[in-house]
C-alpha cells in the first residue's frame, strides 16, 4: 500500500490527468482536512501543485482514498474510483475524463 507519509511536501502521489493509475494500489491519507461527503467528518484531502487541482476522498472512512478527481490548468479532467473485486485484486478505474471550456 502507498502511505502518503512517504512522500516529502506534497503527502500524496505525483499523478495528473493523463496517468495511468492502474499500477498504483492504495493510497493512505494521513492528513483529509476537507469533509467531501458532508457528513461532518473530514474524509478528502486537496492538493493544488500550480498545473492541477486533485481531490482524493474517503467517503467510507476506511483510511484509504476511494475516490481522487483532477483538473489541470489547461482544462482537462479525469476522475477514478478505487475498485475491490471479490477475488481480492484492487484497482483504479478510471470513471470519467474530459474537458471544460
Amino acid at each position: 500500500m502507498f502511505s502518503s507519509e512517504g512522500l516529502p511536501g506534497l503527502d500524496l502521489p505525483a499523478v495528473d490527468v493523463h496517468s495511468d493509475l492502474s499500477g498504483l494500489g492504495a493510497v493512505e491519507l494521513t492528513h483529509p482536512n476537507e469533509d467531501i461527503g458532508g457528513t461532518g467528518i473530514a474524509d478528502g484531502e486537496t492538493v493544488h501543485d500550480g498545473h492541477s487541482l486533485e481531490v482524493w476522498s474517503d467517503l467510507d472512512h476506511d483510511g484509504l482514498a476511494d475516490h481522487v478527481t483532477i483538473v489541470d490548468d489547461g482544462g482537462d479532467f479525469a476522475a477514478w474510483e478505487f475498485h475491490h473485486h471479490p477475488d481480492g485484486t484492487t484497482e483504479w478505474v478510471r470513471t470519467d475524463q474530459g474537458h471544460l471550456g
